[in-house]
């Protein structure tokens, strides 16, 4: 497995001010391409606190444009639901209890229901 490379500081900044104008400039955002398009590891910005602020803004802007784009007939259904999973929406249906106060009480068997077991 190949070392990763060192960056600088200046580098780091560097790569900072491309990654917002990127977030800025693309309407659907994607953290591997943008790697991809750097020559980093996609790792390298989860792994490094300063990059922390432009991830959610990256992953709130496609949040926000995938569900836009799906709702509005834009973007394929299907791709934009699975593209929502990956960032963490479920689609499980969650049921409500109407009324929790509801007491199970359980009684003893008798002798004569013991007998016909």
């Amino acid at each position: 497995m190949a070392r990763p490379r060192s960056r600088t500081q200046t580098q780091d900044e560097e790569l900072f001010d491309k990654f917002e104008k990127y977030i800025n400039d693309t309407t659907l955002p994607i953290i591997a391409e943008f790697a991809y398009m750097n020559d980093i590891d996609r790792n390298y910005l989860y792994d490094n606190a300063m990059f922390s602020t432009l991830l959610k803004k990256c992953i709130a802007k496609k949040e926000a444009n995938l569900e836009k784009g799906a709702l509005t007939g834009k973007l394929n259904p299907s791709m934009a639901i699975f593209s929502l999973k990956q960032l963490g929406w479920r689609d499980k249906k969650e049921e409500e209890v109407q009324n929790p106060s509801i007491n199970i009480t359980f009684a003893k068997a008798s002798e004569t229901d013991e007998e016909n077991d």
